[in-house]
């Protein structure tokens, strides 16, 4: 016999059986014959540092070493969930009462709590990267991409989901909708793009629009017209209601995405190192810059739409003047690809985010640099952020700025201090949508997991 530390142990629910763990092994017990009723081994790799059975069930949470909690039928001896989101030990877990809730705590430093059925329920149907999110009286609707090639229309408040079409042929690549919510669109990796009606689910127009996958897709603000951007390195300005057309050629490599401006003009950006702008009504091409050495990877428009920024993969932004052709400050200093960039509201400060994990805020008026956030660095020689900033938004006074990349973050602006961050459960954000008011934040996970996270003020 070998002697090992007995790490915890904990009640079954009627009071006959009690769960102990010792190293990487679970054993259930009778209480009065003291007889060993089941055992179970977890990963070798795994040190259990705390266990809690469910008041009202058969099932054991487990906290572990290698930064997760593990869910246990003890009968079966079957896991039947892992809850991964913490980014040291978990060194506690405990159930509520009536067992509907599970909170944990690590040595990261925070307290997770858990929603029992939600995360013990086996989901087929995860959600991929491409949402688009609209915040329109109070209410949260997000349209998303399922992994079986189908659309939802999701209420961010309920989680309710509605299912807009059936199983594609082809992967979704993208999609949208009006700001009425009256109609969603996507486009698919062949080229095709769809208007649905919400309310009934009916396909209204269909069109060839691209030669290859659709990237971004986006309705004008009165519904009538989608935009499209392509693989094939065109644009798309399609009428739908009338079905006439325009094809907007000019870019040499994949249009990733694009902004609509007022009077009706267009901003377009492009691997091939340019930025065009557009008159969607003629076709016209009114302004053709070669802004970088290297992909333009994001633009930004500031409130007023005087000025817009850009990011490259050459490591720096620029802010340019719509009057001037020459840029207005060349932004250096990134030591990796600038993923994305932000105004804020009162058109004096520019954020720029980088594939290293840097987050740097720039003067619009004399492009110095004023701050530079980042997280610890948890690997040597890896981000400092924990991936590559997606995302970045202003609040309205312009005093905090939150971030995603490997998590969300909330930043004090004048101090470049960490206020809060919220860990997911999966890494690699790939964007973040918030709204005006900023006190609501939509994100989208690598496991294809929806969070919508709401400010308690």
């Amino acid at each position: 016999e070998v002697e090992v530390l007995v790490k915890c142990c904990s009640w079954s629910s009627n009071s006959t059986a009690i769960v102990v763990a010792a190293k990487n092994k679970l054993f259930l017990v009778d209480v009065e014959t003291k007889e060993l009723l089941a055992e179970a081994v977890l990963s070798h790799h795994n040190t259990i540092q705390y266990c809690d059975f469910c008041p009202n069930s058969k099932i054991v949470a487990v906290a572990l070493s290698h930064c997760s909690v593990e869910i246990w039928n003890i009968e079966s001896i079957s896991k039947i969930a892992e809850c991964l989101g913490h980014m040291s030990w978990v060194h506690s877990v405990n159930f509520s009462l009536d067992g509907s809730f599970f909170v944990t705590s690590s040595d990261d430093q925070t307290i997770r709590i858990w929603e029992t059925n939600k995360v013990c329920k086996s989901s087929v149907i995860l959600l991929n990267r491409e949402i688009d999110v609209s915040f329109l009286d109070n209410e949260v609707n997000i349209l998303a991409i399922g992994s079986l090639k189908h659309l939802q229309l999701i209420n961010g408040s309920t989680g309710h989901a509605i299912y807009l079409t059936e199983e594609q042929k082809s992967s979704i690549c993208c999609c949208c909708l009006s700001e009425d919510l009256q109609f969603a669109a996507y486009g698919d990796e062949n080229g095709i793009v769809k208007v649905l009606k919400v309310s009934d689910r009916s396909v209204l127009k269909s069109r060839i629009g691209h030669r290859k996958a659709v990237q971004h897709c986006q309705f004008t603000s009165d519904g009538k017209t989608l935009i499209s951007s392509s693989d094939d390195s065109t644009i798309q300005v399609w009428n739908w209601q009338s079905e006439k057309y325009i094809i907007l050629k000019g870019h040499k490599e994949l249009v990733k995405n694009f902004h609509l401006l007022k009077q009706s003009r267009l901003l377009s950006w492009s691997f091939d190192g340019t930025v065009k702008i557009w008159n969607i009504l003629t076709g016209e091409l009114e302004k053709d810059l070669t802004c970088h050495e290297d992909a333009v990877l994001s633009c930004a428009v500031s409130p007023d739409a005087t000025i817009f920024s850009t990011t490259s993969a050459d490591k720096t932004a620029k802010i340019w003047s719509f009057k001037n052709p020459s840029a207005l400050h060349t932004l250096s200093g990134h030591k990796d690809c600038v993923r994305c960039c932000t105004f804020s509201l009162k058109n004096e400060l520019l954020a720029t985010g980088d594939d290293r994990g840097e987050i740097r805020v720039w003067s619009i008026s004399t492009g110095k640099l004023l701050r530079l956030y980042f997280s610890a660095i948890t690997n040597e020689g890896g981000s400092a952020y924990g991936g590559w900033v997606t995302g970045l938004h202003f609040s309205p006074d312009g005093k905090v700025l939150v971030s995603s990349g490997g998590y969300i973050k909330w930043w004090n602006v004048d101090t470049s201090q960490s206020l809060q961050t919220f860990y997911t459960n999966g890494t690699n954000l790939k964007s973040l949508h918030v709204s005006p008011d900023f006190k609501t934040c939509v994100t989208l996970d690598n496991l294809g997991i929806l969070y919508v996270l709401r400010i308690m003020e």
